[in-house]
């Protein structure tokens, strides 16, 4: 498992310009949810570059009256006293502000973007979950779309900070001296170079690192997840895995060392920069002491306006390099909200459920392989059948569904309901015609009523979730729990929260189903997670409350158990259909589905011997 340096990740370049959009683009976005905290945080560095500057002129003020042979208690005393309600104002802004004030923006803030990217998370294609570059791009989004939104503005105000400051220190020395202040001025363009070069190598070495970085944190995980100790245990993985690790090291240290003989150059530069500007400061503002050209307060604030300004600087350069990263950031936040879905809605409202065709479907992934998952598919649902889809995993039967629900469109053919393209209607009256329990439903950290009802619940719902639960033979287990419909599922939020077993949780999915009046009702290998007397008894009790409400019930399944109760069997291989017809005719057909039923009876049989 070696790790070659050559494999970096893709560079980007964004342009001056790009930059500056970008990053005053996100600075319109903070003022649109919260319009005062762009001021604010301006004013914020306008108080402490006043305050920083105010520093230097009072350290003048202060050291030159303690140099003037009239000494005046009176007048040192009260430029202490301007000095301190000055600095206790700012300490009081500060303290409101950061402690209060700004913690309370922020979540205002958090929560209005997150909120506003949740609503655009709901428009989002489907198909854009199996685009890596969009994904990535979406989970950047959510992450971090807040947080730089934040730093953006803050940084503004903080550059503002040490450009009034580092001003005022240069314009106060320019006063008191010329010569001292334009060999402060010189001093301090040649740190900024140095330091800018320097940040600029820094940078280089951290994206280099971050791919061997995250193969650390990959072995890292690994060895401290519970659900990967018993693989390290009873293999030899581990053996990989620190292999990786070493590697991956190796190659940081590596790059540590070319970096650092080139840093190494750097620093030392900045040193020797440090002693001669401090040295020549130092001596220059002593000769103009001894000569009488400067005061004593003049020769102090020489001294500490080096500090200060080189303090400053290094700030306000790293400040002004956030810039770019956080344009990509906001580049990829910008990219999410401005995306516009595929799948549009119609306007018209369906009709009470009659009839669904697919009409020469045919369907391909828009993105990896782009491999053809459906080809020219043509069956059709009535009102009242039971529709059975057979076939092998990978066959294409749940890619129907989907296309069913309109999460796709086809990419040859079309789907019609009552005899019209489903593009035609509208999307949430379409989809609340059918009840679709998917082979990977979910189930949420919330009530079993909620999860039941997938979404808001309320006491008037207690008897429907209730009867649905027992139409879904999970009312021995509901009796079990204390809390009944109330009961928490999953642990994620309450220690008595309770987690079911896969059979359990199956089964209060497909009560979502009995739950609504969905006139079409579509099962994604409803019962996958039972065993064979289990799958049987929740079949029958799904198909009899779908015959005593006339609904129409769609099997999607690779097991074979409930096929003999369907009106209609469609047999799929290599996303087409390859056989149609009832059970038994399919049988005596004795072709793909008669050997995958005598296969399966065979396997319960050697189990019921067993």
């Amino acid at each position: 498992m070696k790790f070659s340096p050559k494999s970096k990740e893709k560079k980007i370049r964004q342009k001056p310009g790009q930059i500056l959009r970008n990053n005053w683009r996100m600075i319109r976005a903070v003022a649109k949810y919260i319009p005062q905290y762009p001021f604010l945080m301006i004013l914020e560095g306008l108080i402490w570059g006043a305050l920083n500057s105010a520093s230097a002129l009072f350290t003048i003020r202060l050291f030159n009256q303690l140099d003037d042979p009239k000494l005046q208690f009176g007048n040192i005393a009260l430029t202490i006293g301007v000095m301190a309600l000055f600095y206790l104002c700012a300490y009081i802004f500060d303290a409101w502000y950061w402690q209060y004030y700004n913690t309370t923006l922020f979540q205002k803030l958090q929560y209005n973007m997150q909120r506003e990217m949740y609503e655009k998370a709901l428009s989002v294609d489907l198909a854009c979950y199996d685009d890596p570059e969009f994904y990535n791009d979406y989970v950047f989004a959510m992450d971090q779309a807040r947080n730089k939104a934040w730093e953006v503005t803050e940084n503004i105000g903080k550059i503002i900070n040490r450009l009034i400051a580092t001003a005022a220190v240069l314009g106060a020395m320019a006063t008191i001296s010329p010569a001292v202040a334009i060999l402060l001025a010189v001093y301090a363009a040649l740190n900024f170079i140095l330091r800018n070069v320097s940040n600029k190598l820094s940078y280089k070495k951290t994206v280099e690192q971050k791919p061997m970085h995250r193969k650390n944190s990959y072995v890292n995980r690994q060895f401290h997840l519970a659900d990967a100790a018993k693989e390290l245990r009873i293999s030899k993985v581990s053996t990989n895995l620190t292999s990786l690790y070493d590697d991956s090291v190796d190659e940081i240290v590596k790059s540590d060392i070319r970096y650092g003989k080139k840093l190494i150059w750097i620093d030392m530069a900045w040193s020797l920069l440090e002693v001669g500007g401090l040295m020549g400061i130092l001596s220059l503002s002593l000769v103009q002491l001894v000569n009488g050209d400067i005061q004593m307060g003049g020769f102090a604030a020489a001294v500490t306006a080096m500090w200060n300004v080189s303090w400053t600087l290094s700030n306000l350069i790293e400040r002004f390099q956030k810039f770019p990263e956080q344009s990509l950031y906001i580049e990829k936040y910008l990219k999410f909200l401005s995306w516009e879905p595929t799948i549009k809605s119609g306007d018209r409202i369906p009709d009470r459920f009659e009839s669904l065709t697919f009409h020469n479907v045919s369907f391909a992934y828009p993105f990896g392989e782009q491999k053809t998952v459906l080809s020219n598919v043509n069956l059709t649902v009535r009102c009242g059948e039971r529709i059975a889809l057979v076939g092998y995993n990978g066959a294409g039967k749940t890619t129907l569904t989907k296309l069913l629900m309109r999460l796709y469109d086809p990419t040859e053919g079309e789907i019609l309901y009552n005899g019209i393209n489903i593009r035609e209607f509208d999307l949430t009256a379409y989809r609340q015609k059918i009840g679709t329990v998917f082979q990977d439903f979910k189930i949420f950290a919330a009530t079993i009523g909620e999860n039941v009802m997938n979404g808001p619940y309320s006491d008037a719902d207690r008897e429907t979730v209730t009867k649905a639960l027992q139409m879904a033979t999970f009312g021995d287990k509901l009796n079990e729990l204390p809390n009944g419909v109330d009961t928490q599922l999953t642990k994620e939020f309450c220690k008595e929260g309770v987690n079911l077993s896969g059979g359990e949780s199956q089964k209060v999915a497909i009560a979502r189903i009995f739950a609504r009046k969905y006139e079409l009702i579509v099962m994604d290998e409803p019962s996958s997670a039972l065993d064979p007397m289990a799958e049987y008894q929740l079949n029958h009790s799904i198909l009899d409350s779908a015959n005593k409400d006339g609904r129409t019930v769609v099997f999607i399944s690779h097991r074979l158990s409930t096929t003999r109760m369907a009106d209609r069997i469609y047999m799929f291989a290599n996303g087409s259909i390859i056989e149609e017809g009832s059970h038994d005719a399919l049988m005596q057909l004795g072709g793909e589905y008669a050997e995958m039923f005598n296969l399966q009876a065979e396997k319960y049989r050697d189990k019921q011997t067993t």
